[in-house]
């Protein structure tokens, strides 16, 4: 139930920034900006959340989540908004999205992650 709890905070948050950056202020559809959201999210929780700060800090996880966001965004747009995404778009949307991650992360580290190691007796 903590991985779902925390699936659907980093969801919002990732929607967030980028339908404001992508559709509100660059035209970008959509629906076709919030697939992109929540593909980005399955992504980041895995690699980010689940494997990245479970065996680094705070900053070293939050700086891979910025520039594997910047990637994903730069990367994939093209195939999911149907058009390009400019690189700089790209990391203004990855900035803003690392700097809720940096939160995110202490939230993961103290409820979700500490959790977890209490089940397999780590504390």
């Amino acid at each position: 139930m903590k991985h779902l709890r925390a699936l659907v905070i980093k969801s919002l948050m990732i929607t967030l920034v980028l339908v404001i950056l992508l559709t509100m202020f660059n035209g970008y559809p959509l629906l076709n900006t919030i697939f992109l959201s929540l593909l980005i999210t399955g992504l980041a929780y895995v690699i980010g959340d689940l494997l990245i700060l479970q065996r680094a800090n705070n900053t070293v996880s939050t700086v891979a989540d910025i520039g594997l966001c910047t990637l994903k965004i730069w990367v994939l747009a093209p195939f999911i908004l149907g058009a390009a995404v400019p690189f700089s778009l790209a990391f203004i949307s990855a900035l803003l999205i690392g700097g809720g991650e940096w939160f995110f992360h202490k939230y993961m580290a103290g409820t979700v992650l500490d959790e977890e190691d209490d089940l397999v007796g780590g504390h």
